[in-house]
């Protein structure tokens, strides 16, 4: 094979991380309620996506970038008039920022503030990374997109600078502004608004994405130190967090939750993906899983804790985790857990 046509290893890399369902669906949300202010068809903008409205309101509903940057595309052509990141900046609800708002809100200044939003804020920082730049100007943030998608990089790299200034703003004050922004992509039509909102100098075309604060510590009236310890630990925790799934795993296994009494057909599955059937299990089997492993691991959970968590008989269990029979799932519990069901009830073993 020639080395011109050689499959790019770290293009590959990125490739499977794109599909890996392990951000918050804050951009998503925020999306969706736009469109639903606006009376248009929200359901239509998430269909073939591998999740529907319904799992928007799930706690622990994660997406990937492949999920995100196919979102945006289709926003960005029904609404082809509005700068996106900006207008998903302003419209968004501050609560949905949760911990990390009231990290920002009990840090001791205007620095220790950035430094956590650098650090921990959850809208797209799975997809930009943003880390601190100490310059002779101020205290500068640079903002790199994960992925090689340019189109897709202007709208979150435009919706993480002008999030943060909308939190910062509120935190420390109406006042409070970065001393200048630079965008790596084109000026938009819209450019005007930016500079409007950013209350500073805006360029475009420039070698990095970048906004620059005061590096002068503003108090912050509501500090509290032992909230902010806290929050950065629990933010530190759920940043580290677990073994995150594909979204083609993710997909799957909501499908499962939804009945095990009667799983959907992997075909049922795959269209809902707009996937063929086999390209399915492909798929599964090129990330060492199975559509049988998958439903086997959902019943193991539904009935450990159905045992663990309740008084119901084993009747019940059997019937709400999938199985025939109790003999069935007396066999299956022994498997997973080498114990018996009353041993599982009574945490024993």
């Amino acid at each position: 094979m020639d080395i011109e046509t050689q499959p790019d290893p770290a293009a590959l890399r990125r490739s499977h991380r794109a599909t890996i369902a392990d951000a918050e669906p804050i951009l998503v949300r925020q999306l969706v309620g736009e469109f639903t202010r606006r009376d248009m068809d929200a359901a239509a903008l998430v269909r073939g996506l591998g999740f529907g409205l319904e799992d928007l309101t799930a706690f622990e509903f994660r997406v990937s970038y492949a999920q995100t940057s196919r979102l945006i595309r289709r926003a960005t052509l029904l609404l082809p008039q509005q700068q996106l990141g900006l207008l998903l900046a302003r419209a968004s609800s501050l609560a949905s920022w949760g911990l990390g708002l009231i990290g920002l809100m009990a840090s001791a200044d205007t620095v220790d503030m950035l430094d956590l939003a650098t650090e921990y804020l959850r809208s797209t920082d799975h997809f930009v990374s943003l880390h601190r730049s100490d310059g002779e100007g101020g205290i500068e943030l640079i903002a790199e997109p994960r992925f090689p998608d340019p189109d897709v990089s202007a709208v979150l790299v435009e919706n993480a600078f002008a999030a943060l200034v909308r939190l910062s703003r509120f935190v420390a004050g109406p006042n409070f502004a970065p001393l200048s922004v630079g965008f790596g992509c084109a000026a938009p039509p819209a450019a005007a608004a930016l500079e409007e909102y950013f209350r500073c100098p805006v360029q475009f075309g420039q070698g990095q994405n970048r906004i620059v604060f005061p590096a002068a510590p503003q108090p912050i009236a509501s500090a509290d130190l032992l909230t902010a310890q806290l929050c950065r630990q629990l933010l530190a925790q759920r940043q580290r967090g677990e073994r995150a799934a594909s979204e083609l795993e993710e997909a799957i296994v909501r499908a499962l939750r939804a009945d095990l009494r009667r799983p959907p057909p992997v075909k049922s599955i795959a269209q809902s993906v707009n996937l063929s059937e086999r390209t399915l299990r492909r798929r599964l089997q090129q990330s060492g899983l199975s559509y049988a492993a998958l439903l086997d691991n959902e019943r193991m959970r539904r009935a450990v804790a159905l045992l663990a968590e309740s008084e119901r008989s084993l009747v019940e269990v059997a019937e709400q985790s999938g199985f025939t029979d109790t003999r069935s799932l007396r066999r299956a519990i022994k498997r997973w857990t080498g114990r018996t069901p009353t041993q599982v009830r009574r945490g024993e073993g």
